[in-house]
């Protein structure tokens, strides 16, 4: 994949997601974005198919993350000499004041092929924006309202 094209989704992914959780949450998202990036997500113990490579020596322990990382980061780090994550699932996770930051949950195989990416039907392969955190019995705007983005922590 370009790496241009690549920016430029996670661009878009990222404002869609951030679009998303405005609409459900109480807290202010600011426009600056920053990301939080969880490498090898997948189960990759499965033979490798066409030019798919992992880097296991990515893994962080559990809940850990990369970042926050500026977009150009983020980039740098995901894109590698043409290959990408297969899929990479974003998300509002927090902000502070100045920077909305963005969870990129990333599959540990990393490809170049257009046809091993996941999403094609969101228009922004690799990407899929997924909600905030939900809390528990959550149903809707309209049922529920919109949450405390921290409600965890509380």
């Amino acid at each position: 994949m370009d790496r241009a094209i690549f920016r430029e989704r996670l661009r878009q992914a990222a404002e869609t997601a951030v679009e998303f959780a405005r609409r459900h949450v109480h807290q202010q998202l600011p426009e600056s974005k920053l990301f939080l990036v969880y490498p090898n997500q997948s189960y990759d113990g499965n033979p490798l198919v066409g030019d798919e490579v992992v880097f296991p020596d990515d893994s962080l322990d559990r809940d850990q993350c990369h970042g926050p990382w500026t977009p150009a980061r983020a980039v740098e780090f995901l894109w590698r000499s043409s290959r990408v994550p297969e899929w990479i699932d974003l998300a509002v996770q927090s902000e502070d004041g100045q920077h909305t930051h963005v969870a990129l949950r990333c599959c540990g195989r990393f490809t170049a092929s257009d046809e091993l990416l996941y999403h094609h039907q969101s228009g922004i392969p690799p990407f899929s924006v997924k909600s905030p955190v939900l809390p528990p019995g959550w149903k809707s705007i309209e049922e529920s309202g919109r949450f405390d983005l921290y409600w965890r922590q509380k």
